[in-house]
């Protein structure tokens, strides 16, 4: 009797080890904190590069011979649904979200980004005719998943047939629309050569003073005499000072998020005062893309808004525009929409002698 208590000591702790194993697992590689693979090698240059350099572990399932498939390919596609704009260290994995997303199957290794966020995952796979086997996923080693794939004109579809893991969502995420396969499509976003994101943008021979600061404006030495929020469907503007925005933008908090649509997203601010300066202030996560800024419908800078400035985990920074007339302006932010990223506004800040120092 007191061997089988302690072999039944012995089981029910070895279930709660393996389960505490799967939830750090889980938890740390959707956070970022550990690489969801245990054989990386070399030294990344990029998350997606990373990920290339890694293959999965056999959790509950062995891995299966390394042998080219006719699935094998790269494969992107550009769902339309709104961005991941927002920190999360424990948002649903899978989940469907707005941007490029970028999947490989390789000789039995799937593998899985979301450009937007940097979330990736990676797994095992196994073809057998019309049929695809996924097993070996980190946040669901205990799930295999089957689905009926085709490849017509150079798209990928994938019928789901069952696959519980991570309470559906992968199966409602790669099944959700078609993807393009990098060998057909070229050009197609993700599969094409990658951007020179340069922070600022300057063009030569405006009729303005263009300045850009790191940071958030209202904690400058000194700040703006006047700042507006860029939601003002929660916040309405002081007397003098007109905010418009597309119909297509996100409200936040006091924020509003410009998204790629084919229409353009866009928010302005028309002032009627006595102001020296006008500024833009783009504020949020690493997340944050290419925008551009016009004055009086004069382009006056455009560039990346998460390469402005950085400190602990918040990205942008504030630019000022100054050495125009009195009278009535008008200044606008439009999404620039290539890099299919959101642009996170905050504010507008106005001066009245101009004296704006971060």
């Amino acid at each position: 009797m007191k061997n089988k208590n302690q072999l039944i000591a012995l089981v029910v702790t070895g279930i709660v080890l393996l389960g505490v194993i799967i939830f750090y697992l889980r938890s740390n590689i959707a956070n970022g904190t550990v690489e969801p693979i245990l054989s990386a090698t070399g030294t990344p240059t990029s998350i997606w590069d990373a990920l290339l350099e890694s293959t999965p572990y056999a959790y509950f399932t062995p891995l299966p011979e390394p042998e080219k498939s006719l699935l094998d390919g790269i494969y992107t596609k550009l769902d339309p649904s709104w961005p991941q704009w927002w920190k999360c260290l424990r948002c649903a994995d899978y989940r469907v979200a707005g941007g490029i997303w970028k999947l490989q199957f390789e000789q039995g290794v799937m593998r899985i980004y979301y450009e937007v966020t940097g979330w990736r995952s990676i797994a095992s796979y196994k073809v057998e005719g019309d049929r695809l086997y996924l097993f070996n996923d980190p946040y669901c080693p205990e799930n295999t998943g089957e689905y009926k794939w085709s490849i017509k004109n150079g798209e990928l579809i994938l019928e789901t047939i069952d696959d519980p893991c991570s309470f559906d969502l992968r199966e409602k995420n790669i099944s959700k629309q078609a993807w393009l396969s990098c060998t057909d499509f070229a050009d197609a976003p993700g599969c094409e050569e990658k951007r020179n994101y340069q922070a600022d943008i300057i063009p030569a021979d405006i009729s303005v003073d263009v300045q850009i600061f790191g940071g958030d404006s209202r904690f400058f030495t000194t700040p703006p005499d006047v700042i507006v929020h860029a939601n003002t469907a929660d916040f309405s503007p002081p007397a003098g000072v007109e905010i418009s925005y597309a119909q297509n933008t996100i409200a936040q908090g006091v924020h509003r998020i410009l998204w790629w649509d084919d229409a353009g997203s866009w928010i302005e601010a028309k002032i009627d005062g006595s102001f020296e300066a006008i500024g833009v202030q783009f504020l949020g996560e690493q997340t944050i893309g290419w925008a551009r800024v016009l004055f009086d419908g004069e382009e006056v800078w455009r560039g990346n808004t998460s390469a402005i400035w950085s400190k602990s985990g918040r990205h942008g920074g504030f630019i000022n525009i100054s050495g125009f007339d009195e009278g009535v302006h008008v200044i606008r932010v439009e999404a620039l929409g290539f890099d299919y990223r959101p642009v996170t506004i905050a504010s507008f800040g106005l001066s009245r002698d101009g004296n704006i120092q971060p």
